[in-house]
């Protein structure tokens, strides 16, 4: 069997093996990224098609495109945002949740060559199922590799139109106005990015409220940003209301109470027991710094909360075992 046909046997093999595995990878990371309180937009995971397998293995721009094990983009996931400020943070989230081998900024390089184009960042890892457990029906996945691709939801929509109309249209076919129109797009959109990103920076620190403020799930984003500074990203917008329910819990309903929540003290230990590896987003520190203030008794009191219900238990206990281990060292 040559080695085209052998590789495209190992494909048809570990297709049909694995008929579920697109929705297990995008259930499980999208646990994991609410679990991080990191706001995004959606999760997409996609297998490469056989005929672009093919065309990939034969073309020699990819000299380290040898064989199916090789292939690092057979399994494709992709994570969209609303800024480009949550991309850095969606990479060291990926570094926390697999065994990332680069990590390729696809618009960096653009600049670099002073032109408009593709954008997004594409991280290139193994999956590890250390840090990825509620993969537990895919353990064969251990050490695949795969691709993730990080972008804004212009970045996508350019993209994906591109993508599109090159798939259809060789460049050789193209008119000259469609690639200009390609480029101005894209040094439009990249100006649209950087005023969301503008906004949510306005939007976040335009909080001066006195401290018997009540705290509802408009204001907390803004109210956290200014107890905390920047350095934790906001979450998705409807987990506000989560967090105002899981502070009202435990009696917390004003800035103020917040505020003695959020001390540098328990920061600090929640930082040294917890060591994320990342940076969390707000709810998600809300959230663990309850669990620290409180125990099992947040545990019980919040184990409803929230829109996974039925994870929501063992992630806390999880949580709750690395806090008072933490204690014990």
């Amino acid at each position: 069997m040559g080695s085209y046909d052998s590789a495209l046997h190992d494909y048809d093999v570990w297709l049909a093996d694995h008929p579920t595995v697109t929705d297990d990878i995008r259930r499980v990371l999208s646990d994991e990224l609410n679990d991080a309180g990191i706001s995004y937009d959606q999760v997409s995971v996609r297998i490469k098609d056989r005929r672009s397998f093919l065309t990939k293995l034969r073309n020699p721009a990819f000299p380290e495109y040898r064989d199916f094990a090789s292939a690092h983009d057979v399994i494709g996931i992709r994570v969209t945002v609303f800024t480009t400020s949550g991309i850095p943070l969606l990479v060291g989230v990926m570094r926390n949740l697999f065994a990332v081998e680069d990590v390729v900024d696809k618009a960096e390089k653009a600049r670099a060559e002073g032109s408009f184009g593709y954008a997004s960042r594409h991280v290139i890892a193994r999956v590890d199922h250390r840090r990825l457990p509620g993969l537990g029906n895919h353990t064969d996945l251990d050490g695949r590799l795969v691709e993730i691709q990080l972008r804004t939801v212009l970045q996508h929509a350019w993209a994906e139109f591109e993508h599109d109309i090159r798939y259809k249209n060789p460049d050789e076919d193209l008119p000259v106005e469609v690639h200009r129109a390609f480029t101005l797009a894209a040094g439009l959109i990249e100006l649209a990015d950087g005023q969301f990103d503008e906004i949510q920076r306005i939007v976040s620190s335009a909080v001066n409220a006195p401290e018997d403020a009540e705290l509802t799930a408009t204001t907390l984003p803004g109210v956290l940003t200014m107890i905390l500074g920047s350095a934790y990203p906001t979450s998705k917008a409807d987990y506000y209301g989560f967090a105002v329910d899981m502070l009202a819990a435990h009696g917390i309903t004003t800035i103020g109470e917040l505020g003695a929540l959020c001390s540098p003290e328990n920061l600090a230990r929640l930082m040294d027991a917890m060591d994320y590896g990342y940076a969390p987003g707000q709810v998600r520190l809300v959230d663990d710094l309850l669990l620290l203030t409180y125990g099992r008794d947040h545990i019980r009191r919040t184990v409803h909360i929230g829109d996974n219900p039925g994870s929501r238990p063992g992630r806390l206990g999880n949580r709750w075992q690395r806090l008072t281990g933490a204690d014990r060292r």
